[in-house]
């Protein structure tokens, strides 16, 4: 329940009591005590509304710890399930989309491809030879070089593109309404200022890039496996260079 139906129960609440308190007053202690039992005269106008305030306050004033507290737990609840459904899409090193969530970015854009047409591309990045920076730094340090490599991302992609860990030293970008050169084109800057680069204790890394543009037909695990192919020629050429999908 979000905060704004549990209020708008609230709401319903009062007017219910503010409804029954009418029908009361108006009508049925007529029919009932007067017509029937024929007990009392009826009661002046002015004074039936006040009795119809006086219970609708009543009511109000009992609801408010209730409603405190009801409030309390809601947005506690609330702010638990937005923390599981951060997690459950975002990879908890990096801060970028972890794997399941980068692969339904693609499935949706692909999907407007294929209603809408366009153009839709992957970038597959792989940082050269990491696994000698845990050998001879440590894990600690490995990992902070994949946290600035995600900042470096996060930092010259485009609003509309996404940038996620794909698993290891590995990462993806999801480039919607680009094509095969312009993938190429920001692969290419990424490589550069990678290369550049200057993480802790000095390291230098290069990274290899694989481009993939979708095609008429393809699905994720399509799209995704020539980008890998792609990134694979380009670590079997030297490494440090972007190898476009054909």
């Amino acid at each position: 329940m979000r905060v704004v139906h549990f209020f708008l129960y609230l709401g319903l609440i009062l007017l219910t009591t503010f409804a029954l308190s009418m029908t009361w007053e108006f009508w049925l202690e007529d029919a009932l005590l007067v017509d029937w039992l024929r007990l009392q005269a009826p009661e002046p106008v002015p004074e039936r509304w006040r009795y119809v305030l006086s219970i609708v306050a009543f009511v109000s004033i009992a609801m408010i710890l209730p409603a405190i507290a009801g409030y309390r737990l809601i947005t506690q609840a609330q702010r638990r399930i937005d923390e599981i459904r951060r997690l459950a899409q975002e990879d908890y090193l990096t801060g970028l989309t972890n794997r399941r969530k980068s692969t339904e970015l693609i499935a949706t854009e692909i999907r407007r491809c294929q209603r809408y047409g366009g153009t839709l591309s992957v970038i597959l990045m792989d940082i050269d030879r990491f696994k000698e920076i845990n050998d001879t730094c440590g894990h600690e340090i490995g990992d902070r070089v994949l946290k600035e490599t995600a900042n470096l991302l996060r930092g010259m992609i485009r609003d509309s593109d996404s940038a996620g860990r794909w698993g290891g030293e590995e990462f993806l970008v999801v480039c919607p309404q680009t094509d095969l050169a312009g993938a190429s084109a920001l692969a290419e800057k990424l490589r550069s200022a990678h290369a550049a680069a200057e993480f802790p204790m000095a390291i230098r890394r290069t990274a290899s890039f694989g481009v993939a543009s979708y095609h008429a037909g393809d699905s994720v695990d399509e799209l995704i496996g020539r980008a890998d192919r792609a990134l694979y020629a380009a670590k079997e050429a030297g490494r440090d260079r972007v190898e476009l999908a054909a």
